[in-house]
């Protein structure tokens, strides 16, 4: 995963690099080190943003109303 992937990850969420440290129990400056290149991206956290990638897109199928219309955009999708 690239930087750019990681942060296109965190907008996807709607979170900000705090949230993620926040999340995680990291300081918003070692994310910022990441994000900029200054540390590498560790694979844990590429790891845990594609886990709660899939919890968003799973919820999103979840919460999404049993309606015809939803129905019909769900196999159009597949």
């Amino acid at each position: 995963m690239t930087t750019d992937e990681f942060r296109a990850g965190l907008d996807t969420l709607g979170w900000k690099q705090t949230d993620f440290a926040l999340a995680v129990g990291l300081s918003k400056v070692a994310v910022s080190h990441w994000l900029t290149g200054t540390a590498p991206l560790p694979l844990w956290a590429q790891s845990h943003l594609t886990l709660l990638l899939k919890l968003h897109d799973l919820a999103g199928d979840l919460l999404t109303p049993p309606t015809k219309a939803a129905k019909l955009d769900k196999i159009r999708n597949d």
